[in-house]
């Protein structure tokens, strides 16, 4: 019996080790939610014109968010770099294509992790949510035409 006197303990460290990482991969998918949310906000809100976030999917340094900006709304796709959340294109349901987020430079395993947290995500929305989200048109790539979005919004 003394030879298995480690075991409990061993096993006891080993699970509390698992919930805490565990634990601090929630906190800092929280933490990255926010700062997407925020970053939306600073680019288009205005004083009459809020900007909700009510979803957002991250994967590694990239992310999709859906927004609304009454009486619009529309996704956003981001990538964390040099320690901030950067908006590369905005658009509209084609923007959640396998293909067009590889093409944007997201790797195909993070491109299928967004397509599917999002999807998932924005189940969870009401009906007039989804078709607010829903009613941008086209896709905006913000790194070659930054004024372009600016002032649909």
């Amino acid at each position: 019996m003394n030879k298995y006197r480690f075991f409990l303990p061993i096993g006891f460290f080993i699970f509390f080790a698992a919930i805490t990482f565990y634990a601090a991969m929630v906190v800092a998918d929280t933490a990255h939610e926010i700062a997407i949310a925020e970053t939306i906000k600073q680019q288009w809100q205005k004083p009459n014109r809020p900007v909700s976030v009510p979803v957002v999917a991250v994967s590694h340094d990239f992310a999709i968010a859906d927004w609304i900006q009454e009486p619009k709304g529309g996704k956003a796709l981001l990538r964390f770099n040099a320690g901030h959340w950067q908006t590369l294109m905005c658009g509209d349901v084609n923007l959640m294509q396998q293909k067009r987020l590889e093409e944007a430079g997201v790797p195909a395993k993070d491109a299928q992790q967004l397509i599917a947290s999002l999807t998932q995500s924005e189940a969870q929305l009401t009906a007039d949510q989804q078709t607010t989200i829903n009613s941008f048109q086209g896709i905006v790539d913000l790194l070659k035409t930054p004024h372009q979005h600016t002032e649909s919004h």
